[in-house]
């Protein structure tokens, strides 16, 4: 069950004699994709970055954790016109986190092009520091309700902006976000390109694009069960005394012996274990710290200083375990976790794979384990019932 860190699956391999300098002119980000450690083109790269380049509109889907995020900042990068002062791209985010992390993806991709800017504008910071980083600033990434209210307060001069790029387009898609985005789109320039991305699309998914997009291009890649090929899924039932089978306490508290038993029999570099209730994961991370494991917990709950410096420190590998919610069970990359545990069953199958998806980022071997109890059996089977593939633990 070891992970072998340099094997990549088929969903992000390519066959071709194929590098970057076949899709990509500009010298200086060439050097940033190789400073950055990219060498060949994943499959979604290969297909979506030609057609981006173009100008086209762009639906595009592929896996989580087969490289998106470079695909549509290469895309952003090559749009800007360095000479130019004012904001040219907007890339709209659900999460704070994400925003972040592309923020930090571009920058890092275009570390040789001095005369480029690329800033997060999230919810939690300063709205007057946000004021001030517009004046230079070239690409924007942000959440909808923050760019929303920029716009609203005529700081945020969009007459530049020639392309806008929604990724987790599904979620952005919702009821909660779509009115902010559809404000959002309609203060920007008539003749703009589109671009979207998520790992999921449904048909009311491109029907509801329409509205933001002309005959657009449409990259495919997966199939109806976005899971990846490299991710193991597990799943171990919890043994609980069948006269406090009831008793949710005496459930949390199986689960998390549960968990240290698996942290202590399962190989991993980092680990993200997922709940619903934050008391639970708060709890969870300091049970976890006393067992002597180097945890730290996140979710909406904690200030965004207080977010931003534990993903740093996740990133940093001065924790060794993320407890979270489901707050970053999408789009968040990090290298090292190669070990997700579900003690709660997220409330739709969808959720799940986007937690499943935090290991075997970029095609490397991860395993997930599912801790069944009493109440879990049901979304067990659904789950079974959807195509994806969950074996008992071995050795359980």
């Amino acid at each position: 069950m070891a992970s072998n860190i340099h094997h990549r699956s088929a969903d992000v391999r390519i066959d071709e004699d194929v590098d970057f300098s076949t899709l990509i002119r500009n010298s200086l980000l060439l050097k940033g994709l190789g400073q950055s450690g990219y060498a060949k083109p994943s499959p979604i790269q290969l297909q979506a970055i030609p057609l981006g380049r173009l100008g086209v509109d762009l639906i595009a889907q592929a896996k989580s954790g087969t490289g998106k995020t470079v695909v549509f900042s290469v895309i952003a990068i090559e749009a800007v016109n360095l000479s130019v002062k004012q904001p040219q791209v907007i890339i709209v985010v659900p999460t704070r986190e994400i925003a972040i992390q592309i923020r930090d993806v571009i920058r890092n991709l275009s570390q040789c092009m001095r005369n480029l800017s690329c800033e997060a504008f999230i919810g939690g910071l300063s709205v007057q520091e946000d004021h001030r980083k517009i004046t230079q600033c070239q690409i924007m990434v942000g959440t909808p309700g923050r760019l929303m209210a920029l716009m609203n307060t005529d700081k945020l001069n969009a007459k530049d902006i020639k392309l806008i790029v929604m990724d987790e387009a599904d979620k952005l898609m919702a009821d909660i976000f779509k009115p902010q985005i559809q404000y959002i789109y309609q203060r920007l320039p008539t003749t703009k390109q589109c671009i979207a991305f998520s790992a999921t699309f449904t048909d009311e998914l491109l029907e509801s694009l329409n509205g933001f997009m002309k005959s657009p291009q449409i990259v495919r890649l997966t199939t109806l069960v976005p899971t990846l090929e490299e991710v193991q899924q597990y799943y171990e039932n919890v043994q609980v005394d069948e006269n406090k089978m009831e008793m949710p306490l005496e459930i949390y508290k199986a689960k998390f012996e549960a968990v240290g038993q698996l942290l202590s029999k399962v190989p991993f570099y980092q680990c993200m274990i997922f709940l619903n209730s934050v008391p639970r994961a708060m709890e969870l991370t300091k049970w976890l710290t006393d067992m002597g494991w180097q945890s730290g917990y996140i979710h909406a709950g904690l200030t965004q200083i207080q977010r931003i410096k534990v993903m740093e420190q996740m990133r940093d590998f001065k924790l060794r375990v993320l407890v979270c919610s489901d707050l970053i069970a999408r789009g968040i990359d990090i290298d090292r976790v190669n070990l997700v545990i579900n003690v709660d069953f997220p409330w739709e199958i969808e959720t799940y794979l986007h937690r499943v998806g935090r290991t075997g980022r970029f095609g490397m071997s991860g395993i997930a384990v599912n801790l069944i109890g009493p109440s879990d059996h049901d979304f067990l089977q659904a789950l079974l019932d959807h195509g994806v593939t969950v074996n008992p633990l071995p050795g359980s």
